[in-house]
């Protein structure tokens, strides 16, 4: 009897650490050469790069638009970026699927001087968040610091289609 039970447990708890690994998002690391390695990839391709923090509330406000973006416009290549390392891997994981974000490209910082890879990133920029990088096919690319409208995400979008 007391080996039925235990069965009956393992196999439980198989089944819900099976589902935890099954919802984790492949997170990549994003440190030096990274930046680079992205316009490597997506070379000849319009794409926006989003940067964001798991303590950011104005990047989980745009998160509702990211995934209503993503949802009507599946084609379009939005890369996610946080500056977070992966010690919030479960909070990040954790935020992208309540968004239905999961299937994107995602990146966490890696090194802990996050200054040289926002550096990397733009000379210009300090840090301030939501951060978000619009990309035509020829790398020209338009940087906006804050929320974005909807309607300006679009005249953006639009863009960089062209």
């Amino acid at each position: 009897m007391k080996t039925k039970y235990l069965l009956i447990f393992l196999l439980f708890f198989s089944f819900f650490q099976a589902t935890a690994y099954a919802t984790e998002t492949n997170l990549k690391t994003f440190n030096n050469g990274s930046y680079q390695q992205l316009l490597v990839d997506y070379k000849d391709k319009a794409f926006v790069l989003i940067i964001w923090s798991v303590t950011c509330s104005s990047c989980l406000k745009e998160m509702s638009f990211i995934s209503k973006l993503h949802q009507q416009q599946p084609e379009l290549n939005l890369v996610m970026l946080t500056v977070d390392d992966d010690s919030v891997s479960p909070q990040i994981n954790e935020i992208l699927r309540k968004f239905k974000l999961k299937d994107l490209e995602h990146w966490v910082f890696a090194e802990d001087n996050s200054a040289k890879l926002r550096y990397e990133i733009d000379s210009s920029w300090y840090g301030e968040l939501p951060r978000t990088y619009f990309f035509n096919n020829k790398h020209q690319r338009t940087a906006i610091s804050g929320v974005i409208n909807e309607e300006k995400y679009h005249h953006l979008l639009d863009i960089i289609k062209d």
